[in-house]
Order: structure tokens, then sequence, then C-alpha cells
């Protein structure tokens, strides 16, 4: 108040001195009347150094006015908590009116930092002071941490939770921020399921337990799963008072597995699992489901003291097998889908939920052993007979090839037994030679079938793979899917030629070819053995020879097995007893028999005893 009662004094006294000069002038113009002119020059200096003189006076007056209002300012100080007026709002910078002689400025980041909103020009905000050097430096940060801090400590002792937002992916968890105040949360403690992912937390608001707080070293702990598994445990208390299995319930779909769903029921995870999805049979659940999906599900098993769930969709559903015995029978055809491709056939969808298997065998009537995935591929719809149901063991038994005709059955229609074909040799093996004989048919020409008169294996070099044959059809298995094929028998067979000349009982004259431990074996006609056993040749002919001439009596004839054996034991009585016969016969008319017929008698007689 001194300093302003001062300047207004001193104003007052520089208003009387210009009135007074304004008097004395007007003296001097009435006493100078006579010099005009002298008297003007005299008045505009006079003028002139008054109003100099006032200005400077002014300008004094105002320095000390201004210089006073400033000593009255306050003055902040570093660490001071202050109330100020926002004045300014940039894109970096908001400027606080603090009553001080210069303003103070806060980063417009820190609002961000803070979770605060930036402000406008006219809000009040409190602020702390950081610096006064250079300007004076402001902050809303360091108040929020500080307040976050106190909450922190109170929360650590406490146990309460605290919001927090999570922040950013870190090295091993998660970096949050409690009101500014940044924390570390280990990924273990980031929630009660470790599938958890980065995405679903981070800019999220959630609830967290204080596990560890320090200042110096400033270090902050926080979990979000031990206040998740709280509350968790106190759903699951209330779940399972009062849930049982058969209950009904709605759910959402969480996340899913290879084999299977997890539902929420409302602060429970149930497993469904892919089994009980659907009747039908599915891969994955993603065929079915999706994340977020609303579900109906049923509680098929519970279990309080492990807290597990398991639920099913399809216990909703009636098994579509109750109605196969009455929808299905033997030999209908169907129409399905090839939902699986296995080593040993292929599944077939008839409905949802009803799949019948296509074993390798009934895919094709012309290859024995073909694989699945060379005939069919996972998605094709295909024509099926069924040829078995058994609704009991929940099987039913298909065939593709059944659909479509037979072509051994055409075949043999057109190639009756007995009628000739042409091929190549397809390929040659140690007991025969095939010969494509149709679409992907092959007929086999057996050893047995190369040659009547010499044996197979020294035959079968004759033959090679791509050399044009012309074979005999000597009979088809429809349900082997087997040709027998013949060469020799392209000519007459040397054996039924043979045969039609002699019966059992004739003699016959041949060459031993080859001698074993049981006997012989005697050429009777080109292309015709016969057998000639040890036993049945006479101790005096027992040292045949290969090459040598006999004669035999053929004693037994097998026209199935093509075989014929001999006896000269039975030729040589037989030609005895004949000839005993005769000459009898010849002796009967003569009176009495000689001396040389009495002996041959004897001996006959001897021999057949």
């Amino acid at each position: 108040m001194s300093e302003t009662n001062s300047l207004e004094s001193t104003q007052q006294e520089k208003t009387a001195a210009v009135t007074q000069d304004a008097e004395v002038k007007q003296e001097a113009e009435v006493t100078l009347t006579p010099n005009i002119e002298v008297k003007q020059d005299v008045e505009v200096t006079e003028e002139k150094t008054v109003s100099s003189t006032v200005e400077a006076e002014e300008e004094e007056s105002f320095k000390l006015m201004f210089e006073a209002s400033l000593k009255e300012k306050p003055i902040v100080k570093r660490g001071e908590m202050i109330t100020g007026m926002v004045v300014s709002v940039t894109a970096d910078t908001v400027t606080i009116d603090v009553g001080a002689k210069d303003e103070g400025t806060i980063p417009a980041a820190e609002f961000v930092q803070a979770g605060i909103a930036l402000p406008a020009v006219g809000d009040e905000i409190d602020a702390l002071v950081q610096s006064t050097s250079g300007g004076v430096k402001l902050s809303v940060l360091e108040v929020k941490q500080r307040e976050a801090w106190t909450a922190v400590a109170a929360a650590a002792e406490s146990g309460e939770a605290v919001e927090a937002v999570v922040t950013a992916a870190v090295k091993g968890g998660y970096r949050v921020s409690l009101s500014g105040l940044n924390a570390f949360m280990p990924r273990s403690e980031a929630d009660t399921d470790m599938h958890i992912n980065a995405e679903d937390i981070i800019g999220k608001t959630c609830k967290v337990a204080v596990l560890e707080a320090r200042r110096k070293p400033e270090n902050v702990v926080v979990s979000r799963k031990k206040p998740m598994a709280a509350e968790r445990d106190a759903q699951r208390a209330v779940f399972f008072e009062g849930k049982a299995v058969g209950d009904k319930l709605t759910g959402v779909v969480k996340r899913m597995a290879d084999f299977g769903a997890f539902v929420d029921l409302g602060g429970v995870d149930a497993l469904l699992h892919v089994s009980d999805i659907s009747w039908r049979r599915i891969k994955h659940p993603s065929e079915m489901l999706a994340a977020g999906q609303s579900v109906t599900v049923e509680i098929v098993k519970l279990n309080a003291e492990t807290g597990k769930v398991s639920v099913s969709m399809k216990a909703l559903q009636s098994d579509p097998w109750d109605n196969v015995a009455a929808n299905y029978e033997t030999g209908m055809r169907l129409t399905g889908t090839v939902r699986r491709l296995l080593d040993f056939g292929a599944v077939i969808e008839i409905e949802p939920g009803i799949e019948g298997m296509i074993h390798r065998s009934e895919l094709s009537w012309i290859k024995h052993d073909v694989k699945p995935a060379s005939v069919l591929a996972e998605g094709d719809v295909v024509d099926v007979s069924v040829l078995e149901v058994d609704a009991e063991a929940r099987r039913i038994r298909l065939s593709l090839k059944a659909v479509s005709e037979n072509p051994w059955q055409s075949w043999l229609a057109d190639h009756p037994i007995g009628s000739h074909v042409t091929g190549k040799i397809k390929n040659v093996t140690d007991f025969g030679f095939f010969v494509p004989v149709a679409g992907g048919m092959d007929g086999l020409v057996h050893l047995e079938n190369l040659s009547w008169d010499k044996k197979g294996a020294e035959v079968l070099p004759e033959y090679s793979k791509g050399q044009e044959i012309e074979a005999v059809v000597l009979g088809v298995d429809v349900a082997q899917q087997r040709i027998s094929l013949g060469i020799k028998q392209l000519s007459g067979d040397p054996f039924e030629v043979f045969m039609s000349g002699v019966k059992r009982g004739d003699s016959v004259n041949g060459k031993v070819i080859e001698l074993n431990q049981g006997g012989s074996v005697v050429e009777v006609a080109d292309g015709v053995q016969a057998f000639l056993a040890r036993r049945e040749v006479p101790r005096e002919d027992a040292d045949l020879k290969v090459g040598d001439t006999v004669e035999a009596k053929i004693i037994e004839v097998n026209r199935k097995r093509r075989q014929v054996s001999l006896s000269i034991s039975q030729q040589l009585r037989d030609e005895e007893r004949d000839a005993v016969r005769n000459y009898s016969q010849k002796n009967a008319s003569e009176s009495t028999p000689s001396a040389l017929a009495l002996e041959l008698q004897r001996k006959f007689l001897d021999k057949q005893l």
C-alpha cells in the first residue's frame, strides 16, 4: 500500500507542476505582448520541455509499479503440489498459469500415460513441480504415481485387488499400468488358462493382486490369475452345489483343441470332447464349432473334487443307429459320401451319424488288392450296395463293385470254355505266365498246360514277355476272379488218343525212360507215360535199364490224374495161364496128357499157390 500511495503523490506533484507552468506561461503572454514572434517561440519550447519531462516521469512510474507487482507474485518450489488453470493446449504441451513469474508446462504425453483425458483451456488441474530451472516444469503423471504407490502399498498389505491396464507384452510376461505406475506381470500369472493369447488381454482393464511392491529399487509384481482364481473358485462352489449329471445348460465355446472344445458355463470350463459334439464322426471341433459360439449341452460327468466337468451335445440328439435295422437291409443300393480313406478300405457316410465300410476287396472287380486312395477321394459321392447290416455292432458293410456289372461274368458269357483267345504275354513267373484278355483282366497259362509230352519247367523258357500266343479257355472262376488258359490243349491229347485204343488188362509195349526208387517210367506212346512199379517186375527182370524195351499189362487207369500202371509179372502170369489153358484145350481131345503138359500144369499151379 505504501508503494501505491507514493506513486499517487508523485503523480499529483507532476500535475501541479504542469498547472503552475501553464499559469506562468499565461502571465508571460500578457507581459510580452509587444514581441509576438518571440513569445510564440518561447511558448513552443516550453511545451516540448514539459511534455518530455512528463513522459519520462510516467515511464519511471510504471516501471516501479511493475517491479512492485512482481515482488508480490508467489514463488513455486520443486516438489510442491499446486493447482493451476490451463491457458493453452498443443499436441505436445499443456501450459498452466500457476500465478508465478513463469507459466508451468506439462508434456501432453503424460496425460495419456496417467490415463487422464487431455484438459481444455480454462480447466483447473493439480500438478507436481518437478523443476523451476529454465521455466516451471510440472507433472500430472507423478501425482498419479504417488497416488498409485499409496494404493499399491495398501493393496499389497490387504490382499485386495486393484484395477490395472495391460499395456504391452515383454519378455517373460506383460507390462501393466497401475494408474501410471509401471508393474510387471509374469506370464504364468496372466490367466488361469495357460493357453491365453497376448492379444486377448493387451489394452484391457482388469483386476490384479499385488504380489510384490518395492520403491527402492522400484519393483511392482502383480497377478491377474490370483483374483481370477478366487472368483472362479467361488463360481465353481456355487456351480457344483446346484448342478448334477443330466442337467442341460447353455454355454459359450471358449477355445478349441484337437481333442475337443472348452465351454464356459459361467465361470466353470467344461470339456466337450470331439466325440460328444455330434453323432456324425468329425476330425476336429472346428468342423462344427467356432470360438464365441453359444451351445446347449448336457452334463455327462461331474467331479467337484477335481473341478472337472464333461458335457455333450449329441446326448441331446436321438441316436440315428436306433432306426438302422428298420431303414437298411442287405442288397439295398445307397448313395453316400466318402469321409475317410484307410489302408484297408473307405468309410462312407450314408446319413449324418451313420457310416458304412467298403473293404478294399469290394472296391473293384478287376484289381484284387487295390489301394482305396487309387479309386476314391475324400468327399466323393458314390453309389454303393449294402452287403450286411449289424445294428447291435453298429456296423454296415458296403460294396462299390456290386453296383456295377461283373466283368468276369460278362467275359465268360462271351468266351465259353473251349474257345480260343490270343494275346501278348504280360509277365512270366515260376509257375507259368499271364496273358491280358480284357481291360484289367488276365488269364493264367499254368506250367502243366504248356505241353502234353514235356514237363512245364522244360517248356517255360521258350516263352517270354511280349510274345504273342494263342490259348484255349479252360475255365473261369467268377468268385475268385481267375481265368485258366492252356496251350497244349490246342492239339489233341495224346493220353486220350492212347486210351481210346487200349483198356485195362491189355498188353502194351514200351521203353524205359526213367528209373526211380519206386520203379520205372515207361513211355508207351508219344507223350504218354506209364509207371511200372518195382513189385510188378519179376526177380529175373529186376535189373531193368533206361532204354530197355518191355512188354507189360495195363493193371490200372486213372483218367483224372492221367495215370497208367503196368505190370510185367501180371503179363507173364497171364501168358502162362493162357498157354496152359490153350494146351489143355488142345489135348482135351487126346486120351492121356503128355508128360510136358503135366509138368507145365504143375508149374502153373505152384505159381498160383
